[in-house]
């Protein structure tokens, strides 16, 4: 008799070990169904890579032109905003950043946004007139400016004068922010 029940019981065993193994995969599986349906639940549509899009133009420039001092902020978002930095002769040499005036560097572009094309690696300005694109690297890297579709900048500013237009194209960042230009914005 103990030779039947011996038998009978490592195969009992053996399959309630078994048994409980499969149940753990299953409770692991449905938990992480749920954390994907709480992930996607949050509402949050906006990819990783979208966010920062434009965080390798994105940042403070400075834009100005013989004494007239300008910047230029490239937003997280892309956008291409202008301001006169009235910190000199012409502003009065007030400390604060003011919407461009009629002869501030850079006005043509205030207001427009770019645009990320993948096989070109350009961040263009949209409906810049003279076109306006930031071209970088495999790595996101700034390697060239052009402006007007033929001029190219590869390390210093490039300034373009004349007397209805001046914009000043600058490949270098600032240490500003634009949490700075905003908290600085004349009253």
């Amino acid at each position: 008799m103990k030779k039947a029940l011996l038998p009978l019981f490592v195969s009992l065993t053996l399959a309630a070990c078994g048994g409980g193994s499969d149940s753990d995969n299953k409770v692991t599986d449905t938990s992480s169904k749920t954390q994907t349906n709480t992930t996607t639940s949050t509402g949050n549509t906006q990819t990783p890579e979208k966010s920062d899009e434009f965080a390798p133009i994105a940042g403070v420039y400075d834009a100005t032109y013989q004494g007239d001092k300008a910047i230029v902020v490239i937003t997280a978002a892309g956008e291409y905003q202008v301001f006169d930095d009235l910190n000199d002769s012409v502003g009065g040499n007030k400390a604060c950043y003011a919407a461009p005036s009629d002869s501030t560097p850079n006005k043509t572009f205030n207001g427009l946004s770019f645009e990320y094309d993948e096989n070109l690696r350009h961040f263009k300005l949209k409906n810049a007139n003279p076109s306006l694109a930031f071209e970088v690297d495999e790595y996101k890297t700034l390697q060239y400016i052009i402006y007007g579709g033929n001029i190219t900048v590869g390390s210093g500013p490039l300034v373009v004068g004349s007397a209805s237009e001046r914009v000043v194209i600058s490949p270098r960042k600032m240490t500003l922010t634009e949490a700075d230009i905003t908290a600085q914005k004349c009253q």
